[in-house]
């Protein structure tokens, strides 16, 4: 496991802190647009919360990945109550990285026991993330200036572009300030291609275009579509390979494409290590592994590598804010990913979120996260509510 003093450390110690409540808030939202990727189709939104309390009554938000399946939140809730609670009882914590540390050892045989890594991993980074929110809560402090940074303007680019409309969606997102691009492709090159002809058509040379496979594509078809990727400026080629395929391909892959390779959030731990050599761009994923705590340490090795750093996200905007002030509290040439699909939750449970103008965002300068869910509104979306006393 990545060692302790690689994590991430407050600018101002606190005193010790003991959790003594945890909620859970499961959230789900029917689309008339789905989500398309190789991977699958979303109908649903789903979101899932988690709130923590200390013993002074301070509190924290964060989001436990949840998104793929739709139907993943309740098991995932109740890792949170049933296992990690009890872990909890009675411990005190100096920082957020000592809770996040102590969780991943103490779960480790049992996460080897039952090969649940992700649902373990997401449950921890989520409340990892809640942590922090309270930590930088209890000091006064944006969470970007808890890690140490400084709020700057963040630039962003718009994510989940589907295939069915993307060169649609990239002009509305032009529209609402975007200057940067995400199409998902891997459907073939019947499909993809004139997608990214007519995407690369308006394209100004201000503007930025990435793609997205998900995990769709082997070496026979990065064969057959490269050339025809090669004419297209694309600022990176995201997750083309399954993580898991040898170095050897990964290799052969990279110099089929000729192009940046961006991938991370279905990494975890010294994985990261193992792939750097092919990846140009890391991605984690604060709600699917790591965190604040650990994703902090990652992004800090890759940045001083000379790699890009963009958080990964894909839920609501509770998560999303939790990435963009990591992203500003380490500052490099990163994007943060800002899903542009139909999704009733991302507002309604991130308020007020930022506004996209050329290109960035503002983070406000209030404690925290700066955000919180407006749970009155959100009220008729959930589905699940769980409490747990320590």
């Amino acid at each position: 496991m990545i060692d302790l003093h690689q994590l991430a450390t407050p600018s101002h110690l606190l005193d010790p802190i003991q959790i003594r409540r945890i909620e859970t808030f499961i959230y789900q939202a029917k689309v008339s647009k789905p989500v398309v990727s190789t991977l699958a189709t979303l109908n649903v939104r789903s979101a899932l919360l988690i709130r923590i309390e200390d013993q002074d009554g301070a509190f924290g938000w964060g989001e436990i990945y949840a998104t793929m399946p739709s139907f993943s939140a309740p098991h995932r809730a109740n890792i949170v109550h049933q296992s990690l609670s009890n872990l909890l009882h009675s411990q005190s914590f100096r920082t957020p990285s000592e809770c996040w540390y102590w969780l991943q050892s103490k779960t480790h045989t049992l996460q080897l026991q039952t090969g649940e890594f992700g649902p373990f991993s997401a449950a921890i980074a989520g409340l990892d993330c809640a942590f922090w929110d309270l930590y930088s809560r209890k000091q006064n402090l944006p969470l970007a200036e808890c890690l140490g940074g400084k709020l700057h303007p963040l630039p962003v680019y718009a994510s989940g572009l589907n295939p069915a409309d993307g060169p649609e969606v990239v002009e509305q997102s032009r529209a609402n300030g975007f200057r940067a691009f995400k199409q998902k492709i891997g459907f073939g090159p019947h499909i993809d291609i004139p997608i990214l002809e007519k995407i690369c058509l308006t394209l100004t040379t201000s503007e930025y275009l990435m793609v997205d496979i998900n995990q769709g594509w082997n070496l026979e078809k990065i064969r057959e579509i490269s050339p025809l990727l090669h004419p297209f400026p694309l600022h990176w080629i995201e997750e083309p390979l399954q993580v898991d395929r040898s170095s050897q391909e990964w290799q052969l892959c990279r110099e089929l494409l000729n192009k940046p390779i961006a991938g991370g959030e279905n990494l975890r731990d010294h994985e990261f290590d193992t792939h750097a050599p092919w990846l140009d761009v890391i991605q984690p994923d604060v709600g699917k592994w790591g965190g604040i705590s650990a994703n902090y340490a990652i992004a800090k090795q890759a940045i001083e590598s000379g790699k890009t750093y963009c958080p990964h996200w894909l839920g609501s905007g509770i998560g999303l804010m939790a990435s963009a002030h990591l992203l500003c509290a380490l500052g490099g040439d990163g994007l943060l990913e800002m899903d542009v699909n139909d999704n009733p939750l991302r507002n309604i449970l991130a308020t007020p979120l930022p506004t996209v103008v050329s290109g960035k965002i503002e983070l406000n300068s209030t404690s925290g996260i700066g955000v919180l869910p407006n749970l009155e509104l959100a009220s008729t979306m959930l589905i699940h509510r769980q409490e747990t006393v320590l």
